[in-house]
């Protein structure tokens, strides 16, 4: 049964809410008049209207009751969810402010459709199971996979030629003849491979004239990786062509080579869990040079299982305009089909439901109670994991600790149990280190660290980089 706008309180608002900021700044457009129209639909499961903006037109706002959790649109570039404008046309109705009754706008019900739609489907597949693949839809990815392995024996010929004429052969019209080798296999389906010759590249072209140890690790580590790719990619499509089974499966590499899952697949082959109940730990807007986009991750825990997970939200350079942002989320997210991509660790995780309470002091029990159970076990695990050269060359750990103590020099060590282990910041956060120093002594004792756990070559060592610290009273951010 749907719900509708009278369940709106003062109190749902501050639960849906991002922060403090956002209420504050809703409070402030409701009480200044800032709307210039209110809707409700007759059966008042929507309420809609225009605001006033910081441009000559306004933003569109809708608060949507009709589905098993609220959806909020707005025509704003804000990247908090729900915006500011969301939760001020909650509060002119909580305020009693007059709302005329009209239909519903044509975008709104288009989105409805689409929702219903997917729904639909997914019922229609879960009873009768997925619709067998067409003769040319099969025959599509046949096709696809041989170009694939076209695209292989280029990004081979890559590696081969560099081994052969040294790093230091990038360098003028070799370097534009490589970029354009690279920039062909974006004919091929294999973007991964192809991020991973470009940054090789890259690297090549910012050596210095005498490289030293750290500079040549980094590019024979990127050269083992594309090498190491190239020949598990070949493997696999070999493999599936032979069996004859060219159809999405439970493996990272249909997604390297350019697969792209839907919902509806991931959930065929099993990958979902029902009635889930995670917690953000971190987020961060990360600067992606090699794939040109800006990736908006965040850090998940499963409050049963206790796995890390990720989500990712990738606005390319040239569209990130269009692209609506998200950000930082609190509270405890319940989530009735919770979809999970393949991979290892910190496998990526996505929704398209969910329900949200406040986070309560038995919530940061329950995180910090799914701690690893010591910092040698943790490194076993990255270890593991970092060996595969198609996954992240990061994982994400809640580490517990005793103390975190620093050096005369300022280096960091975690201590748990009389084991320790190094913090030093990554690329993805250089500055995680310098703010940790800042926090209070109370937080840096008897708590949790999430950390992304990463190999240095120069030093031949696991590290980890902090990124929040999680204790009895709260998580405390350091990106």
């Amino acid at each position: 049964m749907s719900k509708t706008a009278e369940i709106i309180t003062e109190e749902l608002i501050r639960s849906l809410a991002p922060n403090q900021n956002a209420i504050s700044n809703a409070q402030k457009i409701s009480r200044s008049g800032g709307f210039d129209t209110l809707y409700q639909t007759e059966n008042k499961d929507l309420i809609f209207g225009e605001c006033k903006g910081s441009g000559k037109s306004g933003y569109h706002t809708s608060a949507d009751f009709s589905g098993d959790a609220p959806v909020f649109r707005c025509s704003c570039p804000s990247r908090q969810f729900p915006c500011k404008h969301s939760l001020a046309i909650m509060y002119e109705w909580v305020n009693g402010k007059n709302f005329e009754v009209a239909e519903v706008p044509d975008d709104v019900a288009k989105k409805r459709d689409k929702i219903t739609k997917r729904k639909e489907k997914a019922k229609e597949e879960e009873k009768n199971g997925p619709k067998k693949p067409s003769k040319t839809s099969l025959a599509a990815a046949k096709k696809k996979l041989q170009k694939q392995l076209e695209g292989l024996e280029l990004a081979e010929t890559f590696v081969t030629d560099l081994l052969n004429r040294g790093v230091s052969s990038i360098n003028g019209s070799s370097s534009a003849s490589y970029k354009n080798l690279a920039k062909q296999l974006g004919d091929y389906y294999l973007p991964e491979l192809q991020a991973i010759m470009i940054e090789i590249i890259t690297v090549a072209e910012e050596l210095s004239g005498q490289p030293d140890d750290k500079e040549l690790n980094r590019l024979v580590a990127l050269c083992v990786r594309l090498s190491s790719s190239v020949k598990k990619s070949k493997e696999y499509i070999y493999t599936k062509l032979e069996s004859d089974n060219v159809q999405p499966e439970n493996s990272i590499l249909y997604e390297a080579m350019g697969g792209i899952w839907k919902l509806t697949q991931l959930r065929e082959i099993g990958l979902y869990k029902e009635n889930a109940r995670i917690v953000q730990l971190s987020f961060a807007v990360l600067n992606d040079s090699i794939h040109k986009a800006y990736i908006e991750t965040g850090y998940w825990i499963d409050l049963d299982s206790g796995e890390i997970s990720r989500t990712e939200n990738i606005r390319p350079y040239k569209s990130a305009k269009h692209i609506k942002s998200e950000d930082s989320a609190f509270g405890v997210y319940h989530i009735p089909v919770l979809y999970r991509y393949p991979g290892g660790m910190n496998r990526r995780i996505r929704w398209e439901a969910m329900e949200h309470t406040d986070l309560e002091s038995q919530n940061y029990e329950e995180i910090l109670s799914k701690s690893e159970s010591s910092i040698g076990e943790a490194v076993k695990k990255a270890k593991n994991e970092l060996k595969n050269t198609l996954s992240q060359q990061v994982c994400a750990m809640l580490l517990p600790f005793d103390s975190i103590k620093f050096a005369a020099d300022g280096h960091g060590v975690l201590q748990y149990q009389g084991e320790g282990i190094g913090l030093k910041a990554n690329e993805n956060y250089p500055e995680v280190c310098d703010i940790l120093h800042l926090e209070p002594q109370a937080v840096l004792e008897n708590g949790a660290l999430l950390g992304e756990l990463f190999y240095d070559s120069e030093t031949r060592r696991i590290y980890v980089c902090p990124i929040s610290i999680i204790t009895r009273d709260g998580i405390a951010a350091l990106c």
